[in-house]
Formats: C-alpha cells, structure tokens, sequence
C-alpha cells in the first residue's frame, strides 16, 4: 500500500514537472495564435516533417491527434494540447514526443497571418542578409576605386574596374570556382552599383522581412552562381562583375512570391470597409496586392533587361553588358522561389510545383558544369599569377 502511493505521488510530482514545462515551452507559442488554436492537418503534416513517424506509427499519432480534438472543431487549442500530452502520452512517448512537436508548432503559421499577407511583414527578426551583402560590395567598391583613383582606368561613372582583381569573373581563369561567386562584389562605375544597391536594398528587405534572412540568402546566392553559369556558357569572350545575378534573383523571387501567394496577397483588396476604416492601410493593401506588384515588378524588368540587351550589342566592347547573367539570376529567383520561400498556405499543387523547379534549377547548374569542363572553345586558360 504504501508503495503505491508513493507511486501515485511520484506520478502526481512527474505530471506537475510536465505541465510547467508546457506552460514555459508551448503555451506562448499557442498564444500567437487565435482562439481557434493550431490547425490538426497542419500539425499532423509538420509533425511528418519533423520524423515524428520514425518512432511512433501513424496509427498512433493520427488517434492522439483525434483525441486531442475533443469538440470535433479541427483545431488544438492549449488546453487540448496540454490534455493530451498529460493524459494521453505515455512516460516514454513523452519524452520523445515534446522535442518533436515544439519543433513542428513552430512552424504551423497563424491562421490570421494566412489570410491576410500583411501580417507576414515583420522587422522581428530584423533584415540581416540584405544590409549586410550590400554593405560589404559597397566596401569593395570603395576599396577599388581608391586603387584605381590614380591609375590610367580611374572609376568614372560608367567605367573603371579592376579587370586584374581575383573576384572577377574571366572565362580564362574558370577554374577558379569562387569567382562564379566573387564577382557580384565588383562593379563597373559607381552608376552600376548605385542602381543595383537602390534595387537589391528596396526589394531585398521586402523579400526579407516576410521570408527571412536564411531563404533570401540561399536565393540570392544561388541566383549569383546561376547568372555567372549562365554567363560563361553563352558569353565566353566577355568578363563578368556586379551583383545583378543577385538583384535579378530577388526579382524573380518576388515572382514566385506572388504566383504561391496570389489568394492571400489580394486579402480584403479593395475592400470599402477596409478603405473607409483604416485608408492608409487599404491602400497598402492595394499596392501590395498581387496583381499590382506584379505589374511594377515586369515594368521594371522587362524595359532594364531590354536596355542590357541593347547595349550588350551595339556598344563598345569595353562597355558590354553580361545580360545573360541578369536572366540566369532572374530565372534561378524564379525557380528557387516557389520551393524555398515562405508559402502562407501551401497546397498541394504548389508542393508539386517546387520540386519540379528545384529540379530544372539543379538540372541547369548540372548542365553548366559539364558545358564548362568540356566545351573546348573558351579563351586559353591563364595560369599566370593574379
């Protein structure tokens, strides 16, 4: 007898433990939701993602998730959820299950910041990746123009760069991998990087704020590659510098923001309600929509990408534009942006859609390193110091 209620007080002091971990570790993540609480099939889904069925059946988890739902409603709130994790789970279900479905809560999104697209846009964390890739060509830039300031190719306007540097892109030192990245830290003329610094700082930290500093560094990084590869393949004669692989990823990532977030974007649009309320915001709410964006968006890209093309053929061989690699960045931005970036509500289709375009994405850079190893017809390689 005695031993059992030293038992039940153990259980009694166990289940105490649990449920004040529950009120530090959840509780203030189902708190930034409504009092609707989490959606079932996204936390049956995030908790998939999570490996969550490595050591625990499906069966199981599917009958903890329904008994969770006591009303029938579809949706956990914290009560249900603490319920469950003190009633339903075992002691060694426990222990394993917490760390798992943190990690999956976390990622399930508000239901109000689904439907209206507004409520993504957040400094919390703040911009990071954007100011940071900016500060650091601008600080190269510099660099260069104080070397070049007394030399026979000072930096002008439109010209003036160090075609010698290590960071820039040549198809005669190619073997040298990093400069497929490097030479988005160059730029020709102080017009060329003002014009990308005003673009990538106006649409990166847009990007950014909704969808984070990690998802636009891998796009605009990646955008770099694409638009150096892009590049050597179908310009071999011309050097390559600037950031506008990146900057043109942004904007193609911006396009597949809007193509994946096209219901949510135009949330309360033009809604009189909305306007007569709060004018400021419903006229935000306009220039954000979906359709409008994209109108300023191809406004701006199809006239600048025109213009590179224009001058990539008629001026003179020391002024020529690289234009392919603005259309590597903008088509890797594209295709990077529906698998990588923030989807408010996924379905689907939009799933499907991102693999099938990580996939041409991976089958180009694939194709562009094999182009480069074996295509024979590039200037002799320059083995030569720096």
């Amino acid at each position: 007898m005695a031993r059992s209620s030293t038992s039940r007080d153990d259980d009694a002091i166990e289940l105490g433990v649990v449920r004040s971990q529950l009120e530090t570790n959840f509780k203030p993540i189902f708190d930034r939701h409504d009092s609707r609480g989490l959606p079932i099939a996204d936390l049956r889904a995030e908790l998939e993602d999570e490996g969550l069925l490595s050591f625990m059946p499906r069966a199981r988890m599917d009958e903890l998730l329904e008994k969770a739902n006591t009303d029938g409603d579809q949706f956990i709130t914290y009560k249900e959820f603490s319920q469950m994790m003190t009633r339903d789970l075992t002691a060694a279900e426990r222990s394993r299950f917490q760390s798992v479905i943190r990690a999956a809560i976390k990622d399930i999104i508000p239901v109000r910041m689904r439907e209206d697209f507004l409520a993504n846009y957040t400094c919390c964390p703040p911009p990071l990746f954007i100011p940071f890739i900016s500060i650091a060509e601008i600080v190269v830039f510099l660099i260069y123009y104080v070397e070049l300031k007394d030399s026979k190719d000072p930096v002008t306007a439109t010209s003036g760069i160090a075609m010698y540097s290590p960071l820039v892109y040549k198809a005669s030192r190619r073997y040298e991998a990093w400069r497929f990245l490097t030479y988005m830290l160059m730029h020709q003329g102080y017009m060329h990087i003002i014009f990308n610094m005003l673009f990538q700082l106006f649409f990166g930290i847009s990007l950014e704020i909704v969808h984070k500093a990690w998802r636009v560094c891998i796009v605009y990084l990646l955008g770099v590659i694409a638009g150096s590869l892009a590049h050597s393949v179908t310009d071999h004669a011309v050097g390559l510098v600037g950031a506008s692989g990146g900057v043109y990823a942004i904007l193609g990532a911006h396009v597949a923001a809007i193509v994946t977030n096209w219901r949510e974007m135009n949330y309360k649009c033009m809604d009189q309600e909305e306007l007569e309320d709060n004018t400021v915001k419903g006229i935000g709410r306009i220039l954000c929509s979906a359709p409008v964006k994209l109108a300023f968006l191809l406004f701006l890209v199809i006239p600048d990408t025109s213009l590179a093309v224009y001058r990539r053929i008629v001026e003179p061989e020391a002024q020529k534009v690289g234009v392919t690699a603005h259309i590597g960045g903008f088509m890797a931005g594209l295709l990077l942006g529906i698998p990588v970036l923030k989807n408010i509500t996924r379905h689907p289709w939009e799933t499907t859609l991102g693999w099938v375009t990580l996939s041409v994405y991976l089958a180009f850079v694939a194709f562009c390193c094999i182009f480069n190893a074996a295509y024979t017809g590039y200037p002799p390689t320059d083995y030569e110091g720096w």
